[in-house]
């Protein structure tokens, strides 16, 4: 079995919070709710965007007005309001040529996933787009996760997580899900936020939380390891998958 290694793209690969957060003044704009404070505007890459919105208090109709306004600013050019953070084209490519499978595992729609990862020039890298499926019920991490490792061939077995938060860590050993269970061989998640670490710890993967990303520092304790620039995460990366 080809190690492998499930990445996160919004705060992980892309830069891409301010087009996020403009789409979603677009949306809420669009059904008359009040814009949240910039607290909560700066946590809006990285969860469902479902999620967020139903936790300032929209549901039902309103909730889904507000989607379809979201998804149609995103589409309308707030997907491209992103850049690429350095160091992702020298990773991807070396660990492409060391036999590292490659998979997304991310909140976003699949379609704009592919869509930023070609602007990038980097969609032809991955073996597998894991993403949300905006017109079904896969839009949380750890559902992402589950559909990305079965469809790569890999156990997608859930483990119960529920009161444990898991140890603080940056030494790079896997060895242990921070659950007391073995860790699922040979994967490692790499993402910014804490739904990285809790959907991927849900599986018995390790995960490697980036220090350039969105997630405060509360969460990057929670995670495997902290990586702060490419060269870490590259070695941390290679150190968890046992290479």
């Amino acid at each position: 079995m080809a190690p492998t290694l499930l990445i996160d793209v919004d705060g992980t690969i892309s830069d891409s919070l301010a087009g996020i957060q403009a789409s979603f003044r677009t949306a809420m704009e669009e059904v008359d709710h009040p814009i949240p404070d910039d607290s909560f505007m700066s946590t809006l890459a990285g969860p469902p965007m479902r999620d967020s919105m139903a936790k300032i208090g929209l549901s039902g109709d309103r909730l889904d007005a507000a989607m379809r306004a979201y998804r149609a600013a995103q589409t309308d050019g707030g997907w491209a309001d992103t850049r690429m953070f350095p160091g992702w084209v020298e990773l991807l490519d070396g660990w492409r040529a060391d036999g590292i499978r490659l998979a997304t595992a991310t909140s976003k729609g699949g379609h704009f996933a592919r869509k930023v990862l070609a602007e990038f020039g980097i969609l032809d890298r991955f073996d597998f787009i894991g993403a949300a499926d905006d017109g079904g019920d896969r839009h949380h991490k750890d559902d992402v996760i589950e559909h990305t490792l079965r469809v790569l061939g890999l156990p997608a077995v859930r483990r119960d997580i529920d009161g444990d938060s898991g140890d603080s860590g940056d030494d790079g050993n896997g060895g242990d899900d921070g659950n007391g269970g073995d860790a699922l061989p040979g994967v490692v998640m790499i993402g910014d936020r804490i739904h990285d670490v809790e959907g991927a710890r849900r599986f018995g993967v390790p995960a490697i939380l980036v220090g350039w990303g969105y997630g405060p520092d509360d969460e990057r304790d929670r995670a495997d390891a902290v990586a702060h620039t490419p060269d870490q995460l590259d070695r941390m990366a290679r150190e968890m998958l046992g290479l």
